[in-house]
């Protein structure tokens, strides 16, 4: 249809380690988003076709935090079916942005890793894991602090006691 515009596809990961802390990075996309720069998001970016949710994890943080996840959560599944390849998967939340100058929508996985963050520079900075108690703060008292998805999530998360 003329005029239609699309949800973008994005998978982000809910990383926790062995301290209790979730990685949370700051949101630098100086050029084409400078509306929420510096505000705190999960680490994620857009799902490219022909790659599985899990894949696309995987590149989205060594990308931007250039770390290595030891696991994904999601019970990931193949299957091929007339001479085509589909993939299920469980994600952990769903997430989209019905009003607001994004058309995106989040799966969101959990994972674990016990490296530590690296940021690369692309389109992220400050990536740390920060304790349960400091982000569920962090959420009450300065939410205009996050971006838009990753406070939905994260305040739907914490609800579900699944920080």
């Amino acid at each position: 249809m003329p005029g239609e515009t699309l949800v973008l596809p994005n998978v982000y990961g809910l990383i926790k380690n062995s301290a209790g802390g979730v990685l949370i990075q700051r949101r630098w996309k100086p050029q084409s988003d400078p509306d929420t720069l510096g505000m705190w998001e999960l680490p994620g970016g857009k799902w490219r076709a022909g790659e599985s949710a899990e894949d696309c994890l995987r590149r989205e943080l060594q990308e931007e935090c250039g770390l290595e996840v030891s696991s994904i959560d999601g019970s990931f599944a193949k299957h091929d079916h007339l001479d085509q390849q589909v993939e299920t998967s469980t994600p952990l939340l769903m997430v989209q942005m019905l009003v607001g100058p994004y058309t995106s929508m989040l799966a969101i996985y959990s994972g674990f890793s016990d490296g530590q963050p690296a940021p690369q520079g692309d389109g992220a900075r400050d990536a740390h894991f920060m304790s349960r108690a400091d982000l569920k703060q962090a959420l009450a008292e300065g939410a205009d602090a996050f971006t838009a998805l990753s406070f939905a999530a994260l305040t739907e998360l914490a609800a579900r006691d699944l920080l």
